[in-house]
């Protein structure tokens, strides 16, 4: 593995390492308080998921190259792909976990996020940009 590579491939594990740490800390019960500044924001819960989740996008994008895989007969970016599944599943998660509640609209501002932030790299990875 070049050096170029391993240091995308840690960039992108440092970011899910954070990730799944906000994650597990929203989890817990006795941790909410870290994150009542952001709620007390307006809209700032939605602009967390849309700046983490895409974030996290734009990042594995980055590291894998802007690598996309057809869907639908569309090229997808596949890491924009990847961080959709696992946000879709850890949203979806939440009914089962006490003291969380699944909500759409955090899905859509995941969703956005992902959309918009995860192509971002596009061009710099000489690829001409999706219409």
């Amino acid at each position: 593995m070049n050096r170029d590579r391993l240091k995308r491939a840690g960039l992108a594990a440092a970011y899910f390492a954070v990730v799944a740490l906000i994650i597990w800390l929203a989890d817990q019960r006795d941790t909410q308080f870290i994150f009542s500044w952001l709620q007390a924001l307006p809209g700032g819960d939605k602009l967390g998921h849309f700046l983490i989740l895409g974030g996290f996008a734009f990042v594995l994008n980055h590291s894998l190259r802007c690598r996309t895989v057809p869907l639908g007969g569309r090229p997808v970016l596949l890491g924009s792909l990847i961080v959709l599944l696992l946000a879709a599943a850890e949203e979806t998660s939440q009914r089962f976990i006490p003291g969380r509640n699944f909500d759409l609209l955090d899905l859509a501002a995941d969703a956005l996020g992902i959309l918009l932030l995860g192509r971002l790299p596009v061009r710099r990875c000489g690829l001409a940009p999706f219409r």
